[in-house]
């Protein structure tokens, strides 16, 4: 009898263990967070959203420096192509058509628009549920930074 229960102990516990796994739901990333860059000082809120295809957006809603030292409304002077150069940094969308697969939103692209650069980006929910893990590469994933943006 002792055997029995040891055994039915082990496994209620081998089979629950899957219980305590984090489930991820693809709108878990919905709401604002919190970005800093990985080239300047500068730091940003970032409202994701749900684009009307199902991928997922964001946009910069927020900046630390939002004026230069001139006092002038600070744009995307960085930005690679010259007719965007104008738009106010609450104007950007830094990604777009991020897919949510197997727990994680892969495939996107993140402009800069701090440095005017582009990176590959996919993020995962962090271990405490609700903060995000970006992980930006170039290339392959393998080689790329992991970052933290804090949830507010």
């Amino acid at each position: 009898m002792r055997l029995f229960k040891s055994i039915a102990l082990i496994l209620s516990v081998l089979f629950s263990s899957n219980t305590f796994a984090q489930k991820v739901e693809a709108d878990q990333i919905l709401g604002t967070y919190v970005l800093e860059s990985i080239i300047t000082d500068d730091i940003g809120h970032v409202l994701i959203t749900k684009a009307k295809d199902g991928s997922y957006q964001g946009r910069l809603v927020w900046v630390n420096h939002p004026t230069n030292a001139d006092g002038s409304v600070r744009c995307d002077d960085n930005n690679p192509d010259p007719q965007l150069r104008k738009r106010r940094y609450d104007q950007v969308y830094i990604f777009r058509n991020l897919k949510f697969k197997k727990d994680e939103w892969v495939n996107g692209k993140l402009y800069d628009p701090f440095s005017g650069k582009m990176f590959s980006i996919k993020f995962k929910l962090a271990k405490n549920g609700t903060d995000l893990e970006a992980r930006y590469y170039k290339g392959t994933p393998a080689l790329g930074i992991t970052k933290p943006w804090k949830k507010l």
